[in-house]
């Protein structure tokens, strides 16, 4: 499982993937969702399958992403799955038998699972039923993860639209044991992530010791900074992969410096963050512009400078393509960085993607490269 260490001699390198992802299936809201719920369940958020090839991902009756199926292409370029279905998929994106096989061949102990069409929740606009499918969602990844509760860790997901049910399904998942509640980096009717709202949502995460997975997704069902983005002239359809592009860490860095400077990060100094699915080379420069905008003065809610709250409780979340990494290593702290695959969307590099990663960090010491790839991880999630 774990990988050889890059030294002759020392122990190997345990692996922990802090941001993997599932492709959650079809009967899910059928097998989990309280019956009440399940048809709506399934009307609000589902997968079609186009006569003409591809899948969309369907809210509330309108396809908001065509062309879902890519997040079940492991590492696979759009021209390898042209035509095919979300079903058609690679099968570790949907069994964990198959996923556990799979990260012991690229050398990965341990695995954070984050959902993929459960990333589209927070559209859902009856608060009611976003509650019913997030339970019914956090109890089938209970299950997924009863394959080796040692290895793979679910990601609970709340429904933010009703801060108060989220507040609920936050100590329901701490009481089962997760670590981990994803939080998608958009506005929620309305309310930024600083908003004090959420508060009681943030003191039960931070009482329990759970991180705030800051995942954003492309998908245009929140209004946030991929309502900017349009097709490319000549290109229709291109929206989708110029928002995955160019918005997810938009998304990241305007949340970061909402998380700062609305005061939500010196109001919960014990809550950790984690900034996910945007590579990690962006927090470089952006935490200097925070650090220099603070010392301007005038800004009546932060009372902690931005660097101090980076130290503090956030981490960042890399790849291994990232040329920078050895400067962004240095510039912020090699404790503030985890590693993440991405895995099974067609994105992420598999396989091959800790060979990768290795590759990216071979000019840092041994032990600078363990804490990246598994230490600081499973020390931010308290595993």
């Amino acid at each position: 499982m774990s990988v050889a260490s890059l030294v002759s001699g020392s122990p190997p390198i345990e692996v922990f993937d802090c941001d993997g992802h599932v492709a959650e299936p079809r009967s899910l809201f059928d097998d989990y969702a309280d019956p009440g719920f399940r048809a709506a369940a399934n009307a609000a958020l589902h997968v079609q399958n186009f006569e003409g090839g591809g899948s969309g991902l369907m809210l509330d009756g309108r396809c908001i992403v065509r062309g879902i199926e890519a997040v079940t292409f492991a590492g696979q370029s759009p021209a390898m799955f042209l035509g095919k279905h979300w079903d058609d998929g690679y099968p570790g994106a949907f069994d964990p038998a198959h996923r556990l096989g799979d990260m012991d061949a690229e050398g990965i102990d341990r695995a954070m699972v984050f959902p993929s069409l459960l990333g589209a929740i927070g559209g859902v606009s009856d608060t009611a039923l976003a509650a019913a499918m997030c339970r019914a969602y956090n109890r089938w990844m209970l299950d997924y993860c009863s394959t080796d509760p040692n290895r793979l860790f679910g990601v609970a997901v709340v429904p933010l639209q009703d801060p108060a049910a989220a507040a609920t399904e936050a100590e329901w998942a701490a009481a089962q044991g997760y670590r981990c509640v994803m939080v998608r980096p958009c506005p929620y009717t309305g309310r930024t992530i600083e908003h004090p709202d959420f508060d009681r949502f943030y003191s039960v995460c931070e009482d329990a010791g759970m991180v705030i997975g800051l995942h954003p997704f492309p998908f245009p069902d929140v209004a946030w900074s991929q309502t900017l983005i349009g097709d490319l002239a000549g290109a229709p359809g291109s929206a989708i992969q110029m928002a995955d592009m160019v918005c997810l860490p938009i998304d990241n860095m305007l949340t970061m410096a909402w998380a700062m400077f609305g005061g939500l990060t010196d109001r919960h100094p014990r809550l950790s963050f984690s900034f996910l699915e945007s590579n990690g080379t962006w927090v470089a420069m952006w935490i200097d512009r925070l650090e220099s905008r603070f010392h301007r003065g005038g800004h009546r809610a932060i009372t902690t400078p931005p660097r101090e709250i980076l130290a503090r409780q956030c981490y960042i979340s890399v790849e291994g393509d990232e040329r920078s990494l050895p400067l962004v290593a240095e510039l912020i702290g090699v404790d503030r960085l985890v590693w993440a695959s991405d895995f099974p969307h067609f994105d992420g590099h598999f396989p091959g993607a800790v060979t990768e990663a290795l590759d990216g960090l071979s000019t840092l010491p041994d032990p600078v490269v363990r804490q990246v790839l598994g230490a600081n991880a499973s020390r931010m999630y308290g595993i």
